[in-house]
């Protein structure tokens, strides 16, 4: 996605009257009234401003600084010296220019010609014509002082709880503040230093004032905006981190669309994304948990004190065989089945026969007629049936047949960082699929007979192919991801409730989701990254 094509996702603080009703300024210096250890009335701990200490209220309370004249917001002081470093000499006062009317700009000056500062600064500003440039990071800079001129200069700065930088005393009687107090207290000493007759009769005499209350109150933002995203990342960090639980974080792979029929409903949708079974296992924990252990396991193991039901490898015929607790515990529990999905991580495990004490966990029927069964004792097995077609079952078949069922069951959202809009994060169905290669198999009843298409793994795992360990987002959704191949991951979160389940059902299955604002398509497959394959594809071959 372009850059220029991203929307503003900011707005600017305007401190209108109606804004402040309820909100009582900070006026003073001091921190307690005369010599009692009570807080100033008009400070910047002031108990009738924020509230009491250790009162809730005192952490959510604003207040605000009447600075008596006007300075820029710094995002837009910011991006005006992107634009050109010349604007912030003349707010300084180190450089002189002229006003140009017909080019609409300043201009370079001496002394004699021109003049300086920020009132003059601040007479001519609004009026620029900037020069336009073939460059994203420009455009988006003038895109944004265009759209907040008439909010962009302001007269009140609001102060934070106190509660969130309160004053502390020491057990030696000193005083320890935050940083951002300093910063306040100085805004608040230039404040009063500034009268209303100065405004009016002589505002070139405040340009220093008015200076530095724009550098304290741009430190003040970049102090904020370090602890929310800066090296410290205190509340990104600590409050707003993109840790979820259960979550997963995977790499994007080229998705494989190969079909027989293009009505089975065995093929991949537009909706789809493709997950490997250990990512999705990790991403569903709590439901695949229950599901393993509801499952086959729960004819292997049917008690904490009853004897488990293994299979003899040599005569494949079931036996009770006293456990020791501890393997109850590993496929039963909560905390043994999370360390049983972990494991599956291991590549050379998941093809492998499933044993506990030299017995088997459970056999597998795989008929030539594409169905299958899972089994306990070969005499099971009936006479028109062929015991060839038997055979141990495997760590991978185990997990993917415990899951397959609900999978498609529980939405996702796939979320590539950093944001860079609507496409970055999109609900999705979920395709689970176990390896590269997969078929189609049916589930037999007891009766061994073909049950209902509800109960068709149409991505039965493949015995020694390899494996599918990432996410493959359908091909549409690549460009809207700003996402390629060479290594770039998405976030697999999946949702649980069922309000969040359906919520995301009637989404899919709205136009809106399909429709841009423009009454466009959202979504094309003629995207950088499936065009560059098909050309590869296709091209004249390279001697």
């Amino acid at each position: 996605m372009s850059n220029l094509n991203i929307p503003f996702n900011i707005s600017l603080l305007n401190l209108t009257d109606d804004k402040l009703v309820g909100l009582k300024p900070v006026r003073k210096l001091d921190f307690f009234d005369g010599a009692t250890k009570n807080f100033s009335e008009d400070g910047l701990f002031s108990v009738s401003i924020f509230g009491k200490v250790g009162d809730e209220r005192r952490n959510r309370r604003f207040s605000y600084i009447d600075i008596k004249t006007t300075i820029f917001h710094p995002i837009i002081y910011r991006s005006l010296l992107k634009l050109k470093r010349f604007y912030g000499d003349i707010i300084a006062g180190t450089q002189y220019a002229a006003w140009d009317d017909v080019e609409k700009e300043f201009v370079k000056a001496s002394a004699l010609t021109g003049d300086t500062g920020f009132d003059f600064f601040r007479q001519h500003w609004k009026n620029i014509v900037f020069e336009q440039r073939p460059s994203d990071e420009r455009e988006q800079n003038i895109a944004l002082i265009t759209k907040f001129k008439d909010i962009a200069m302001l007269d009140k700065i609001i102060v934070m709880p106190a509660g969130l930088r309160d004053l502390e005393i020491q057990a030696d009687g000193r005083q320890s503040e935050d940083e951002i107090n300093t910063l306040y207290r100085k805004i608040i000493q230039l404040s009063n230093n500034i009268t209303s007759e100065s405004l009016v009769n002589n505002p070139t005499i405040l340009n220093g004032a008015s200076y530095s209350l724009q550098m304290t109150f741009n430190q003040i933002y970049e102090l904020l905006e370090d602890s929310i995203q800066g090296k410290k990342k205190l509340m990104m960090g600590k409050w707003a981190s993109r840790k979820i639980f259960n979550g997963t974080r995977n790499v994007i792979t080229a998705v494989s669309i190969n079909s027989k029929d293009l009505e089975s409903k065995g093929n991949i949708d537009f909706n789809d994304t493709v997950v490997g079974v250990y990512q999705f296992l990790k991403a569903s924990m709590p439901v695949s948990r229950h599901n393993i252990r509801m499952g086959f396991l729960s004819k292997v193991f049917t008690g904490s004190n009853a004897p488990a039901i293994l299979v003899n490898k040599k005569t494949l015929k079931a036996e009770q065989v006293d456990l020791n607790p501890r393997y109850h515990d590993a496929w039963m529990s909560d905390e043994g089945l999370e360390k049983v999905m972990t494991s599956f991580n291991e590549m050379t495990v998941r093809h492998k026969a499933l044993e506990i004490e030299g017995r088997y966990v459970g056999l597998i029927y795989k008929g030539p007629d594409k169905t299958y069964k899972l089994m306990q004792d070969i005499d099971d097995l009936p006479s028109t049936r062929s015991k060839d077609d038997v055979h141990p079952l495997t760590f991978c078949e185990l997990l993917y047949l415990s899951v397959y069922k609900t999978s498609n069951k529980y939405p996702a959202f796939v979320t590539r960082y950093p944001i860079t809009g609507v496409g970055s994060i999109y609900p999705s169905r979920v395709f689970l699929k176990p390896t590269v290669n997969t078929e189609e198999r049916t589930e037999l009843d007891e009766n061994w007979q073909p049950m209902d298409s509800g109960n068709t793994a149409f991505q039965f795992p493949i015995n020694g192919d390899s494996f599918v360990d990432a996410i493959s987002p359908s091909s549409p959704h690549l460009a809207r991801l700003g996402a390629d191949f060479d290594g770039d991951t998405a976030s697999f979160n999946i949702v649980y409730s069922d309000e969040a389940i359906k919520e995301v059902n009637d989404y899919l299955n709205s136009k809106k989701y399909y429709l841009g604002t423009d009454g466009r398509i959202s979504f094309s497959a003629n995207t950088d990254t499936v065009g560059y394959v098909l050309k590869n594809m296709t091209g004249d071959p390279v001697a």
